[in-house]
């Protein structure tokens, strides 16, 4: 997970040098937004037998892209509103973000737990045993496999602990399609939104 989050620390100080000197802030934004689809695309390499050195890029990259946009966003988000309100927008914009990551994360698990169930409760029936298919299933998404194939009651503990990081493994890799797909329109909005918005410089040219 360092990897990952390492450059959500770096990459802001990056940025802000990066502007300082000359690079447009919008055009960093975009990087970033280009660097969440890539590098959230990238995370199928993961399997349960990958080698770390084999997911570092990737993890990279997807740090990289939330932590180039993480201070930039609030400065263009408050540079749109009324000096005189700063303070209110930067209320509603923390509390957007705070709360969308809230949510992300709450339908992330759901999507994820969802996917896992749906595959454990269509294939549990191949193993000996085996049973009680939504304890199963939230144990597993728990991340406690051991404790999945014990109540699972399999004969085959060993096979069944392998069906499930194989379920699990399936479910995680649809998961991040959806959320490559979620990110491509997202960076479509945005992108329409810049380019249809009434910005100051355009009243001021």
């Amino acid at each position: 997970m360092v990897l990952l989050t390492a450059p959500v620390l770096v990459c802001p100080m990056l940025a802000a040098r990066l502007v300082t000197r000359g690079v447009p802030a919008l055009t960093l934004i975009h990087v970033s937004l280009g660097c969440l689809v890539v590098g959230d695309a990238a995370l199928l390499l993961f399997s349960p037998d990958v080698a770390i050195a084999v997911v570092a890029l990737p993890m990279i990259v997807t740090g990289a892209g939330m932590g180039l946009a993480a201070g930039l966003v609030d400065g263009q988000a408050l540079a749109e509103a009324d000096p005189a309100k700063a303070g209110m927008a930067a209320g509603f914009l923390n509390t957007l973000r705070l709360g969308s990551e809230a949510i992300a994360v709450a339908v992330y698990g759901s999507a994820l737990a969802t996917a896992l169930g749906s595959r454990i409760s269509g294939s549990i029936g191949a193993h000996a045993g085996a049973g009680h298919a939504g304890l199963v299933a939230g144990q597993a998404a728990g991340g406690d496999l051991a404790r999945a194939a014990e109540v699972s009651g399999a004969t085959d503990r060993r096979g069944f602990a392998d069906f499930l990081t194989r379920a699990y493994d399936s479910a995680f890799h649809s998961v991040l399609l959806g959320l490559a797909v979620a990110c491509l329109v997202l960076c479509a909005v945005v992108l329409v939104l810049l380019r249809g918005g009434n910005r100051p410089e355009q009243h001021a040219a």
